[in-house]
C-alpha cells in the first residue's frame, strides 16, 4: 500500500532516503569524532598529552559530580513541611508536579486497557509537560544550592567573572558553531512544520489541490534538521534504534556505576566521558524530538487529529505497530532519555580556555528545557488549538530571547549576541504563523509568495537592526580580566589538587 503523502512523481522513496540520510549523518558524526581525538592523540606531543589527560579526568571527575549531585537534588524530596524551609515553593511545586505524573501514568494504563483514545493522547501530553516541569524546579534548586551540594565556591566564583569578547577559529570553535547552526535550524523547523501543515489542510479544504510543494519542504528539513518525518516501517526501524540506543546508556551508566562503587580502588577510567558531550548536545533534540513525535503519532491513532493530520505527521498508524506497547515504550524511554540526557550536558562546568566558545550550565539546562517544550507544544497540542499552540510558541521563544539577553549563557559575548539575533528571527516567524493559522482564509489569501516575502523582510530587517546596533554600540575591550581570572583559576586548581 502506497504512501498517500508521497509525490506520484517521486522516483526514490523520500522515507528510504530520510532514514538513510538520518543514521548516516549519526556514523559520520562518530566516526569523525573518532577520528579527530585519535589523530590529535598522535600529533601531540607526549607530555603536552599528559597534561591534557590529567585535566581532562580532573574535568571529568566534576563532571561526575555535578551529576551526581543532580540526580542526588532530584529524588531528594522532603515529606514534612518543616523540611521543605527555606524552599518551599520549589519542594511544593515538585510535589504537585509528581501527582500529577502519577495520576497521568494511572489514567493512561487505564486508557490504552479501554481503548480511549482521546483520554491517552491528554494523559501523555500531561505526562509528558508534567515530567519536564518537574525537572527544571528541581534543577533550578540544584543550582540555587549547588555551592552547597558540591562544595566547589571558588570554581564557580570563576564561571561567574569569566567573559570573553572575542573566539579564535580553532577547530574545537568551528564544531561548536556548526552545533549552535543546527539547533537554530531545529528550532526554526517548528514554526515553518506547523505552517507547511495549515498550509497543506488548507488546499485539501478549499483547494483541493496536491500537496507536492508542502512535501518537499518538508522532505529538505527532514534532511537539514535530522527530524525526519517516516511512514510506518521506517518509523519502526528508527524507533527500536533509539530504544536500543537509551537502553544501553541506561545499561552502561548502571555497570559502571555499580563496578566503581564495588571496587573504589580499581575504577574503571571515565576521562572519555568528555568527548561525548559535543556528540550529546548534536543529538540531544533529534533523540528527544523523535520520541515526543513518536508519542503524538501514537495518541492521535482514533482520534479527530488522525484524519486532517497533514503530510507525515501522522506515520505510525499501520497494522504492526500496536499502539499500546509502542506508547508505553516510548514514554518510558522518553523518561529515561530526557533524565539522562538534560543531566549530562548540563553537569560540565568545564572554566574554559580564553578565546574558547563555552556555556554556562544553568543556560545551557534553561535553553534545552525551553526547546522540549517547544517541542511538545507543536506536536502534542492538537490541531484543534493550533492558535493558542502559536501563542504558546510565541511565550517560550520570547522567555528564551529574554533569558539570552540577561543572562548571557555563552562566555563569549559575540555568540550571545548573535545567538539573540537567532532567537529573535524564530520569534518573528512564530509571530507571523500565529497570525497566519488563525484563520484558514487569510492563509489563502496571502499566499505562498507572500508569506515567503514576510519571513524574509522580517529577517532582513533583524539583520539590519542587529548590524546597526553592533557598529554603534561597542562594549570596550577590558582584556577579558585576565589578571583576576587568572587568580582565581590558580586557587581553583590548588583547591582540586588537595
Amino acid at each position: 500500500m502506497s504512501d498517500p503523502h508521497l509525490g506520484s512523481g517521486s522516483s526514490a522513496n523520500p522515507n528510504l532516503v530520510l532514514t538513510l540520510v538520518y543514521f548516516l549523518t549519526i556514523a559520520a558524526i562518530l566516526i569523525g569524532t573518532a577520528v579527530y581525538f585519535i589523530v590529535m592523540a598522535r600529533i601531540t606531543d607526549p607530555e603536552v598529552r599528559l597534561m591534557e589527560l590529567i585535566t581532562t579526568q580532573r574535568e571529568v571527575q566534576h563532571l561526575i559530580d555535578n551529576l551526581s549531585s543532580q540526580f542526588s537534588n532530584f529524588w531528594r524530596l522532603p515529606l514534612r513541611w518543616r523540611s521543605m524551609k527555606p524552599y518551599y515553593t520549589h519542594q511544593t511545586l515538585s510535589w504537585i508536579f509528581i501527582l500529577a505524573l502519577v495520576a497521568s501514568v494511572v489514567v493512561l494504563i487505564v486508557a490504552l486497557a479501554l481503548d480511549l483514545a482521546q483520554v491517552a493522547r491528554i494523559s501523555t501530553l500531561t505526562y509528558v509537560v508534567s515530567l519536564n516541569a518537574l525537572f527544571m524546579v528541581r534543577q533550578h534548586l540544584y543550582y540555587i544550592r549547588r555551592t552547597y551540594l558540591t562544595y566547589d565556591a571558588e570554581h564557580y566564583l570563576v564561571l561567574d567573572t569569566t567573559k570573553f569578547y572575542y573566539f579564535d577559529w580553532s577547530v574545537f570553535n568551528v564544531v561548536q558553531l556548526g552545533i549552535l547552526v543546527i539547533e537554530f535550524l531545529q528550532l526554526l523547523s517548528f514554526p515553518i512544520r506547523d505552517l507547511l501543515d495549515a498550509l497543506y489542510l488548507s488546499k485539501n479544504q478549499q483547494l483541493n489541490g496536491n500537496s507536492d510543494g508542502s512535501n518537499t519542504a518538508s522532505f529538505i528539513i527532514g534532511i537539514i534538521t535530522m527530524f525526519a518525518n517516516l511512514s510506518s516501517k521506517f518509523y519502526v526501524i528508527q524507533f527500536w534504534f533509539l530504544v536500543s540506543v537509551i537502553g544501553c546508556i541506561v545499561l552502561v551508566m548502571t555497570v559502571i556505576h555499580t563496578y566503581n562503587a564495588m571496587r573504589p580502588h580499581r575504577p574503571i577510567a571515565i576521562y572519555w566521558v568528555k568527548y561525548l558531550l559535543p556528540l550529546a548536545n548534536l543529538l540531544y533534540l533529534p533523540m528527544l524530538v523523535m520520541l515526543i513525535g513518536s508519542a503524538a503519532c501514537l495518541s492521535k491513532i482514533g482520534t479527530e487529529d488522525a484524519s486532517d493530520s497533514s503530510s507525515g505527521l501522522l506515520r505510525c498508524d499501520s497494522p504492526s505497530v500496536v499502539k499500546p506497547l509502542y506508547l508505553a515504550l516510548t514514554v518510558v524511554a522518553y523518561t529515561a532519555g530526557y533524565v539522562i540526557l538534560t543531566a549530562f550536558v548540563t553537569s560540565f562546568d568545564r572554566i574554559p580556555i580564553k578565546g574558547e566558545i563555552h556555556y554556562k550550565s544553568q543556560g545551557v539546562a534553561f535553553l534545552k528545557n525551553m526547546s522540549m517544550l517547544l517541542s511538545i507544544d507543536f506536536l502534542l497540542v492538537a490541531n484543534s488549538y493550533r492558535h493558542i499552540r502559536s501563542i504558546l510558541s510565541l511565550v517560550i521563544v520570547l522567555s528564551m530571547v529574554c533569558f539570552n539577553i540577561n543572562t548571557q549563557p555563552c562566555f563569549v559575548e559575540q555568540i550571545n549576541y548573535w545567538r539573540t539575533y537567532g532567537f529573535c528571527c524564530i520569534l518573528w516567524v512564530a509571530l507571523i504563523v500565529t497570525m497566519l493559522t488563525n484563520e484558514d482564509s487569510t492563509l489563502s489569501d496571502t499566499g505562498t509568495g507572500g508569506i515567503v516575502s514576510a519571513l524574509a523582510v522580517g529577517a532582513v530587517i533583524l539583520l539590519v537592526l542587529f548590524v546597526t546596533i553592533r557598529c554603534i554600540w561597542r562594549a570596550p575591550y577590558k582584556g577579558d580580566s585576565d589578571e583576576e581570572r587568572n587568580a582565581l583559576v590558580s586557587n581553583t586548581l590548588i583547591g582540586t589538587e588537595m
